[in-house]
């Protein structure tokens, strides 16, 4: 029989995954979560996760946090820095520290997923209601997605593709009517991208779309296969273009952009201002190279370096880097920035070193987004990585149903 703090301490991160996609502050959830591990907490666990190498890594980045924002000027910005970085400090301590059963990991994932699906569908109609009552078009970009960024709502969905493409076959396996569902989901998942219009939330969407098949099928899949693939993949690629012509339309203008010779110091197109932030990024990034500015100084000295090279439109939006790994780099030196690369990067390559597929493509989704966009300084980047990662890092999605048939024998 379980006890109630068992019980609080297994549903707790179920509602959690739930809310996520819904852009709440989760806070007292994590607390809850926090006081009801204290009456399951078992020493030799503990113990042993204070050994794991990838714990000490998301804790030391924590610290660092703490450490550059003691020492920073701007106190406010210190202290908003280290409550938004607190993830980094309660998921490792949750799925490090403490062991959570098959069913657990599973009702956890599939919340997330059911989660993403209520959101869409609330934008969904959101949208339809508006455009019933004024008229007015909210069925793109930021208009689309109610509860947070498009371009994190995007991502939000294109991992819960993956689980459904990878995950839900094993965990399902006998049970057939789910693949209809399952092709329902994903397709929905990949019609709200394309509404969500985010460059990055597409060119993710596609890089995966590509890896996906690739990992999944190595063993059978041959030039030929792999040639039907890619035109069928074009071809679901054309009629979203002539269903959905606008997210297109942004990818084209930001590669006309990209590609100019001369960038407009005035402009506020997010293209043209990601080019001339991430330029004065990297002077700053040279001039402070070891330890970096503070985390809690760093947008200050992006904006006198907005203001002294004339870059008004990043200054007047009081925008951050767009780039988590500068962002890091401008707040923590390089000591700060390694730890970060080691939990993408390095995440990816034990991905591939343990086989765990879905840890390999949930840190290809997160390192293309960390190149565009700063997503640890929001609630919605921190804890939609924080919690993954640490998740993946420590389970195998995809062995969870081998290991609980194992432990019934």
């Amino acid at each position: 029989m379980k006890t109630r703090s068992q019980i609080f301490f297994e549903n707790l991160p179920v509602l959690f995954t739930f809310l996520m996609p819904f852009g709440l502050n989760l806070s007292i959830l994590i607390i809850l979560w926090f006081i009801t591990s204290w009456f399951v907490a078992k020493k030799d666990d503990m113990l042993s996760g204070l050994k794991n190498p990838w714990f000490l890594v998301m804790l030391g980045y924590f610290a660092l946090h703490v450490i550059s924002a003691a020492l920073s000027d701007n106190k406010h910005e210190s202290f908003r820095a280290i409550e938004v970085k607190m993830g980094f400090l309660a998921f490792p301590y949750f799925f490090f520290l403490f062991k959570i059963n098959s069913s657990t990991i599973r009702r956890i994932v599939i919340a997330f997923v059911s989660g993403c699906f209520f959101a869409l569908i609330a934008c969904l109609m959101r949208a339809l209601w508006i455009y019933i009552l004024d008229g007015e078009n909210h069925f793109y970009y930021n208009k689309f997605s109610y509860f947070m960024h498009a371009g994190y709502f995007s991502m939000y969905m294109l991992f819960a593709s993956v689980v459904l493409f990878l995950v839900y076959p094993v965990w399902f396996e006998r049970e057939k009517w789910l693949t209809i569902m399952r092709v329902f989901l994903m397709l929905s998942f990949v019609i709200g991208i394309f509404l969500c219009a985010s460059k990055i939330g597409i060119i993710a969407l596609l890089a995966v779309g590509i890896l996906l098949p690739i990992i999944k099928y190595k063993e059978v899949i041959t030039p030929g296969r792999f040639v039907v693939f890619l035109l069928a993949l074009c071809a679901l690629v054309g009629i979203l273009y002539m269903a959905l012509p606008t997210p297109f339309e942004r990818l084209s203008n930001a590669l006309k952009t990209a590609s100019s010779a001369n960038v407009d110091k005035t402009s506020v197109e997010s293209t043209a201002v990601r080019m001339l932030i991430w330029g004065e990024s990297m002077e700053i990034i040279k001039n402070n190279f070891w330890w970096g500015v503070g985390v809690g100084d760093a947008n200050d000295v992006l904006q006198a370096a907005y203001k002294e090279h004339g870059l008004t439109g990043a200054l007047e939006h009081n925008l951050n880097t767009h780039n988590q790994y500068f962002q890091t780099f401008i707040g923590l030196g390089v000591v700060g920035t390694l730890l970060l690369v080691i939990g993408t990067l390095g995440g990816m390559i034990y991905g591939f070193a343990k086989r765990n597929t879905i840890l390999v493509l949930f840190s290809v989704i997160i390192m293309l987004n960390f190149l565009v966009e700063s997503m640890l300084q929001t609630q919605a980047g921190n804890l939609f990585f924080g919690f993954f990662v640490c998740l993946l890092l420590r389970y195998d999605l995809t062995l969870l149903p081998e290991k609980e048939t194992k432990h019934q024998h």
